[in-house]
């Protein structure tokens, strides 16, 4: 497919009490996991993470923050300007159940008429398993610069197509969107691992 993977691992992970990216499981590392994922389907990912040391080899090109410190919308926008493709997906390395059909699905409706391609799931956005386009830089730079950080704060400024849960049905289960934020998170997403 013709756009970029940039996977988001930025955090301080300070509820998790370590780099949750980090965390095995399944003998995987949950970052292991989604860059096998995505590049399934994406010919090049970018890992935004302000530890590069973290990470090296892991199969992406590793970038720092421009904009350092104003957490995900930041990352987003590190990624977006590093990336050599218009169109990319953004997720965060502590999604472990994004699947490679989803990914596929939301890249594939990003008609030339949309910056950014959002799933709406319970009836609230996921802003961090979407696709934007690089059109969609400066407007993520305006709400840095006035110090909105808020991942959806751009959008009233972009042309954002919405994707209903009722119309990715056949491509996400319950936990699809789940994100791991402590060690719970990690027992009840992997159970069978009894950590």
């Amino acid at each position: 497919m013709e756009a970029g993977g940039i996977i988001l691992a930025g955090g301080k992970s300070s509820r998790f009490q370590g780099n949750k990216a980090l965390a095995e499981v399944a003998s995987q590392r949950l970052i292991d996991r989604i860059i096998l994922i995505l590049s399934s389907v994406l010919p090049r990912l970018i890992l935004v993470t302000n530890s590069p040391s973290d990470y090296k080899g892991v199969g992406a090109d590793i970038v720092t923050d421009i904009i350092p410190g104003k957490g995900p919308l930041s990352g987003i926008h590190a990624g977006l300007v590093a990336s050599p493709y218009s169109l990319n997906f953004v997720t965060a390395c502590d999604m472990p159940f994004i699947n490679a059909a989803l990914v596929e699905y939301l890249v594939k409706r990003a008609c030339s008429s949309v910056d950014a391609v959002v799933p709406v799931v319970k009836g609230y956005p996921e802003p961090l398993a979407a696709v934007y386009r690089k059109t969609c830089i400066p407007f993520i730079e305006q709400s840095l610069l006035a110090e909105r950080y808020k991942v959806t704060d751009f959008y009233n400024r972009v042309r954002v197509a919405y994707v209903t849960e009722q119309e990715l049905a056949p491509l996400i289960e319950v936990n699809t969107f789940f994100n791991i934020n402590t060690r719970e998170d990690l027992k009840k997403a992997f159970p069978e691992e009894g950590s």
